[in-house]
């Protein structure tokens, strides 16, 4: 019996590591990727710009040219003698100016394509940094994606050792409530901080308005012993305090709570199972909804918020939950990787995660909650099917 236990307990330790790795090599892919096009476009911008540079290097160099051939054909003087053997002193004065201007134009031109040639050469320069970066970008990307492999034969291998279990606990209705506490420890948890963060905030603003009260009442004071006849100036930066604080914190988003039946849901898929029904296996009820979709389709976040749970979790695999304010949790279960990590904020759409197989061995699909307070809310009530 301990030999089993301790079977089991290897078996889902090096599934939960499994499972961790190719969240972990699958952000850093995804993140290479983003690089790599952001190179690219970088590389594509230097590329325009060398052409346009190259573009104003022929041009000046064609101006050069003809006047190079202009300097061979009428000589040293260049046409400038017939121009000062005029005899009118008035005459003679004005073509000296243009002649001053003339000179000046053709050493703006050659200072000018000197100025294109050292530009040329710097952005050679950094072409081939560009595209020596992007080689090693595609070396990288090509290393993570043989890691990748591997991890995802180390799960795949970790499954096979596990599925059995995994299949018949399924059908344990014990094995589906102990996975539902566990969740909802870890919710209970991310709730108390949240609120214990949320309390410390409120301290803090409650202080610093009592602080503020506290100087104004000792300005007003000052002010009441001050003479009469000798009032003290009016001073700007004391009118422009006042304004600012009279104006209030500026709202830089929507709340969860206002955008009830307006969101959607993070997958396009088929819904199994309602809130609140019974599940098959029997013994308990359905404390969010699972839509089935396909393996790697992207899992994309209801609503803003903050990543407060990015982990393995016994029973819901890959496990992402964020955080939206008000006491409000999104949970997506079942991920096949983790995109985002603990700590990082994220916008409506943005994706989190991708689909997963729920992994006994049966469909893929995402496992989806909403909760307020810690308890389990009805997602149809709060996103659409369209």
């Amino acid at each position: 019996m301990v030999r089993t236990e301790s079977r089991r307990s290897s078996a889902a330790t090096a599934l939960a590591e499994a499972e961790r790795a190719v969240s972990r090599v699958t952000r850093r892919l995804a993140a290479l990727e983003t690089e790599r096009k952001d190179a690219e476009r970088q590389l594509a911008r230097l590329e325009a710009a060398q052409r346009d540079s190259q573009a104003r290097i022929d041009g000046r160099r064609d101006e050069l040219a003809q006047w190079l051939r202009r300097y061979y054909v009428h000589g040293a003087a260049d046409g400038v003698a017939p121009m000062l053997s005029a005899r009118d002193p008035n005459q003679l004065a004005r073509d000296a100016h243009y002649l001053e201007h003339l000179g000046r134009a053709r050493v703006a031109v050659i200072e000018s394509l000197r100025a294109d040639l050292a530009e040329l050469t710097r952005r050679r320069e950094e072409l081939r940094s560009h595209r020596d970066r992007m080689l090693a970008l595609a070396g990288e990307q090509r290393a993570q994606r043989a890691e990748l492999e591997v991890v995802q034969l180390e799960r795949k291998r970790a499954l096979a050792s596990i599925a059995d279990e995994l299949q018949a606990q399924k059908r344990q209705v014990s094995t589906l409530q102990q996975d539902e506490q566990r969740l909802a420890k870890v919710i209970d948890v991310l709730v108390q901080r949240a609120r214990a963060a949320a309390a410390r905030e409120a301290a803090r603003q409650l202080a610093e308005r009592r602080a503020a009260e506290r100087r104004a009442a000792e300005e007003q004071a000052r002010q009441a012993r001050a003479p009469a006849a000798a009032p003290p100036p009016r001073r700007a930066e004391a009118v422009v305090g006042e304004v600012r604080s009279a104006a209030g914190p500026t709202p830089t988003g929507v709340r969860f709570s206002q955008l009830r039946g307006q969101m959607h849901f993070p997958v396009r898929g088929e819904l199994v199972g309602r809130f609140g029904a019974p599940r098959a296996e029997g013994g308990t009820t359905w404390k969010g909804v699972f839509i089935r979709a396909a393996v790697g389709a992207d899992v994309r976040a209801i609503a803003g918020g903050e990543v407060v749970f990015s982990d393995w979790l016994r029973g819901y695999g890959n496990l992402i939950i964020i955080d939206h304010g008000g006491d409000y949790l999104s949970i997506y279960g079942n991920n096949d990787a983790l995109l985002k990590e603990l700590g990082e904020q994220v916008g409506g759409g943005d994706a989190i995660a991708s689909v997963g197989s729920d992994g006994g061995g049966g469909e893929s699909g995402l496992y989806f909650e909403i909760r307020h307070q810690g308890q389990p809310q009805d997602p149809l009530k709060w996103v659409r099917l369209d």
